[in-house]
């Protein structure tokens, strides 16, 4: 089986909303997707678009989506700003 998610653009994207995102309830907000983590950091979340990712410490993650359109919206939004994000500050 394929891995259907590479956790380290996860993980960049992550980073990128936090920095360039606007303070949001209990984490921020760039784009439509909100990033939070646990109070240690070792499991972040990113959500929107009515889809949820939680990505593990140990790289396991989990989907929580009720259609394949939203989930293919929400990565498509993911794409965005892994891609669009670099060279702000």
């Amino acid at each position: 089986m394929q891995n259907e998610l590479d956790n380290m653009v996860v993980l960049e994207v992550f980073d990128k909303i936090r920095r360039f995102g606007e303070p949001y309830q209990e984490g921020h907000r760039l784009d439509g997707i909100i990033a939070s983590s646990d109070f240690d950091g070792y499991t972040v979340v990113l959500s929107g678009s009515g889809v949820t990712l939680q990505l593990n410490f140990h790289q396991s993650y989990e989907f929580d989506y009720s259609s394949e359109k939203l989930k293919t919206q929400f990565m498509d939004k993911i794409d965005y700003i892994h891609r669009h994000y670099n060279d702000r500050e």
